[in-house]
């Protein structure tokens, strides 16, 4: 199937009206009725300020995490657009994919 990979990614700290941000994001794509996501921790990265956001011993609120979706374009596009309108800072990927689901659901 034809589809696209949609990334959300932010510092485990970012919040959006109280909660993380990441939540917010998976609050929103679950009222639209998407039901299949994939959290991840990420070890290191750098934000577009140039601030380098990393996961330490003592302190993990500064860990980069991203927030996967693999969906199809009318999908995609509509939680995009209710991230955009909800003014949550996040930054996004979103790329072109082929996928297939083997076996029962």
């Amino acid at each position: 199937m034809k589809g696209f990979e949609v990334i959300f990614i932010a510092p485990r700290s970012r919040r959006h009206e109280g909660q993380p941000v990441l939540d917010a994001v998976a609050e929103v794509a679950q009222s639209q009725g998407i039901k299949r996501m994939t959290r991840r921790d990420d070890v290191a990265g750098t934000g577009v300020n140039g601030h380098a956001h990393s996961a330490h011993f003592f302190e993990q609120a500064d860990e980069p995490q991203e927030l996967m979706f693999v969906l199809d374009g009318g999908e995609a596009d509509k939680l995009m657009r209710a991230v955009e309108e909800a003014e949550m800072h996040v930054f996004c990927v979103r790329r072109q994919i082929d996928y297939w689901q083997y076996g029962d659901a």
